[in-house]
């Protein structure tokens, strides 16, 4: 059985210091929802409070709308994956599996039935008898990943899973544990800095900063749009440049003049006229304008690195502003390829540039 889960208002604060501040969301039945952030940005605190081992200071945590605020940890039907595996050294993959469901005083006849279960799932049944010192770093993984999931908790909470793995296992996990939740269908609370990881996985992100978040949508919308200055520069790679804005289209689109005299125009923004601002633009949105085109924003600039990567070639285009215009095209067969010197006229779409308010130390 499987749960939505409601965080109503949570402030958490240790001492003077609050680590979640005011935080709202609902998680649906089925979901994989990731709470996406650096180190200290308040997404593992928020974690251990759903599972029970902080109490907030103040608001509430539901599960399938009611409160479980005083509900201890163990009665609250949640399972835990964490970074350190805590896998027992001194018992079989079969009995490390089966170690929840004994505590539950399930009968041997489920409890066989449901590991055998839960190793097929994993790919495991065939080191069912090994010990945990005979498997790699990501068989112990899956172990702990089954034992989590065989006892069939309402809500299954796991804290940076994958960070002690090395980078192809870290791949390789990752979309199986993707597949194995969506066939479980069971709500999923993934805490990660990493944010590919996030993009890749989830149904929805919350991107988390000083215990808030920023911002909550599904993986697209939070890379193609960012909606504050702190996810723009924190997920992905991004041109972020300073401007002034300088007036306002009929059709809501701020007009920004750049350092060099350029002038570009860019989604949201302000009606005041002469403040500044801070625009991003994803490497990749931007293209070489070719004559017959009718681009929104057109830009001139001279080549001044060229990196040849196979299917992606990065250009960087001094435009006169405080650094180059990093620019990421498709490589193609036969395209023609810029030379270092050369100048180019580069064409960024209207939705690709997001305007932000200049932070006070810009």
């Amino acid at each position: 059985m499987t749960t939505s889960v409601t965080i109503d208002s949570v402030t958490k604060r240790f001492g003077d210091s609050t680590a979640v501040d005011n935080v709202s969301f609902d998680i649906a039945q089925g979901e994989f929802f990731t709470l996406l952030g650096s180190s200290g940005c308040g997404k593992t605190t928020l974690l251990r409070m759903v599972a029970g081992f902080l109490r907030q200071t103040s608001g509430h945590i539901c599960f399938g709308g009611k409160i479980i605020d005083d509900v201890p940890p163990h009665q609250r039907n949640t399972g835990m994956v964490f970074q350190n595996y805590a896998i027992f050294p001194h018992l079989t993959v079969f009995d490390n599996i089966a170690y929840g469901l004994r505590a539950r005083r399930r009968s041997k006849a489920e409890i066989d039935r449901e590991v055998k279960h839960m190793l097929e799932l994993v790919q495991l049944g065939h080191l069912a008898h090994r010990r945990p010192r005979e498997l790699s770093g990501g068989q112990q993984q899956r172990v702990v990943l089954a034992r989590a999931m065989v006892i069939k908790p309402d809500v299954l909470l796991m804290d940076e899973p994958l960070s002690n793995l090395d980078t192809e296992m870290r791949i390789h996990l990752r979309s199986e544990i993707r597949s194995l939740q969506r066939q479980v269908g069971i709500t999923t609370i993934y805490v990660t800095h990493d944010q590919e990881e996030a993009l890749l996985m989830s149904d929805r992100i919350a991107v988390m900063s000083r215990g808030r978040v920023e911002q909550l949508d599904v993986p697209h919308k939070i890379y193609a749009e960012p909606q504050t200055l702190f996810v723009a520069r924190f997920i992905g790679e991004n041109n972020l440049l300073s401007g002034t804005v300088i007036g306002r289209e009929a059709d809501g689109s701020s007009v920004i003049e750049l350092p060099g005299g350029h002038r570009i125009r860019g989604a949201g923004g302000f009606d005041e006229a002469g403040s500044p601002c801070q625009i991003s633009i994803r490497p990749q949105d931007i293209d070489l304008a070719h004559s017959g085109d009718a681009p929104q924003n057109t830009i001139g600039g001279t080549v001044t690195d060229i990196q040849f990567l196979g299917g992606t070639v990065k250009l960087l285009v001094e435009i006169g502003a405080e650094q180059p215009l990093q620019v990421s095209l498709q490589g193609r067969r036969g395209m023609e390829m810029p030379t270092p010197g050369s100048r180019l006229k580069l064409d960024i779409p209207l939705k690709a540039v997001r305007t932000f308010k200049a932070e006070a130390s810009a």
